[in-house]
């Protein structure tokens, strides 16, 4: 054979060997990708069947495989990740690893930048996750920075009224709530209503729920009035709607009742609204019978929250009577009055004795009382006493003032009330130090409760 011929042979083989080793290797890698795909795949059912059941510990591992398996197949900076490591970063946030769950996220980010932009639709999901853990730590002016690139992005992608950037609103009324700047954060939840009505139609019953979200959030932080307009609002599009949801209608009666009843002013005011409910059930073609229960409830007990004791068992009594007309509400019936409840409360100081108006607190230690007493068949609290209280005779008499102006429903029996003897409360609260003498005080150094709420004793009702 030729030398030069048989060189060119020897050459021709060689590189038909190595063709030949790489596509065997390509195919091994294929191979094995294959298998970590399917094997990925697996592990992607795993964690969304255990996040969708709440069971955020468990959905870690197979969330952390899916993002070690992603890396290995399509490299550590692929696009590909993006949705493993919002997945990793929402179930360390779910258990509560919020420093874990905050690194996940900025890891994201910088993927989705390197990849994509930085306005890509994409950001919005693991920026909120972000902002969510910085409101976590208390880091609220640098929870609105993030959320407001969130908007930013969110609006540039997606225009000014869309519905997805309702979350983001919400979390930027925390961020405001938490730095104590309510106007800002009443603007974060009555701008959703704006985007409702901008994105679905002004007469859109879907509407109905952004007004119903801002009334719990104005109820919610106290505002009263401005949870009324909001229920009056309401009020008049269901009114307006033939074919309307009668439940949704009561519920609006009866919100807008306790509006007035929480002021505590107006007696007519607060009633009206509940007889216009009943009025409305009453002329179904069949009557909610259940729906009507509530109201009439409700409407007992605004009664006996005004002293208008005679009114309330006239209302409780139809309650009963409602069993005349379907006996399987009896349970609910006798289970709703089988024991005193409270719907007129007054809470006992969480600080005391109380600073002066523009005065600080100062320092405080942790003191408690524990009471008793019975409720009589016109839901008023009687033979009160103090059973513990340390540092004792501190608040003992504000205490007792207050328990005695709160009001309840009675226990009934078979449409008769009966007297309760024998509730208990205990209220943990923070004694102010100032101007009280130090012989009354046992350990001044223990730090003050923080969230302190009444809780009920073992025993509530005897």
């Amino acid at each position: 054979m030729d030398s030069g011929f048989k060189n060119i042979y020897i050459k021709l083989s060689l590189t038909m060997l190595l063709i030949l080793n790489s596509i065997g290797l390509a195919f091994s890698q294929d191979s094995q990708n294959l298998e970590k795909a399917e094997l990925r795949n697996k592990y992607q059912n795993e964690f969304i069947e255990l996040y969708d059941q709440e069971l955020y510990v468990q959905s870690l591992r197979p969330a952390k495989e899916i993002v070690t398996l992603t890396k290995e197949i399509f490299g550590e900076n692929s696009y590909r990740l993006i949705t493993p490591l919002n997945n990793l970063g929402s179930a360390y946030y779910m258990v509560e690893e919020y420093e874990l769950a905050q690194e996940i996220f900025k890891e994201c980010i910088q993927l989705i930048e390197l990849n994509r932009n930085i306005i890509s639709p994409e950001l919005s999901s693991p920026l909120y996750g972000i902002a969510l853990t910085l409101n976590q730590f208390g880091q609220y002016e640098d929870a609105i920075k993030v959320l407001d690139r969130a908007l930013r992005i969110n609006h540039v992608n997606n225009g000014l009224y869309n519905p997805d950037q309702i979350k983001i609103h919400d979390s930027l009324t925390e961020s405001y709530v938490g730095i104590r700047d309510v106007e800002k954060a009443n603007h974060h939840q009555s701008f959703q209503v704006f985007i409702s009505k901008k994105y679905y139609g002004i007469d859109n019953p879907q509407v109905d729920e952004s007004l119903n979200k801002l009334a719990k959030w104005y109820k919610r932080t106290g505002q009263v009035y401005s949870e009324r307009e909001i229920h009056k609002e309401l009020l008049t599009r269901q009114e307006s709607r033939s074919d309307g949801d009668i439940a949704s209608l009561v519920e609006t009666y009866k919100n807008l009742s306790f509006s007035h009843r929480r002021e505590g002013m107006d007696l007519f005011q607060s009633v009206n609204p509940l007889k216009d409910a009943i009025e409305v059930i009453d002329l179904m073609e069949s009557p909610d019978l259940n729906l009507k229960f509530e109201v009439l409830l409700d409407l007992g007990d605004t009664y006996i929250s005004y002293g208008r004791i005679q009114a309330a068992r006239k209302a409780y009594l139809e309650c009963w009577m409602l069993i005349n007309d379907d006996q399987t509400m009896r349970g609910t019936i006798e289970d709703r009055f089988s024991r005193p409840v409270r719907v007129r409360n007054v809470q006992v100081p969480k600080t005391y004795p109380l600073p002066p108006i523009g005065e600080e607190i100062g320092k405080t230690m942790p003191g408690s009382i524990s009471l008793k007493y019975d409720v009589d068949l016109n839901g008023q609290t009687i033979n009160i006493e103090v059973i513990e209280s340390a540092p004792a005779g501190i608040i003992d008499q504000e205490a007792i003032k207050v328990i005695n102006r709160v009001i309840y429903r009675p226990r009934y029996i078979d449409a008769e009330p009966q007297l309760t003897e024998g509730l208990n409360i205990r209220h943990e609260y923070n004694v102010r130090l100032t101007d009280i003498e130090d012989e009354e005080i046992e350990d001044p150094d223990t730090k003050p409760i923080e969230n302190s709420s009444d809780a009920p004793l073992e025993n509530p009702i005897g």
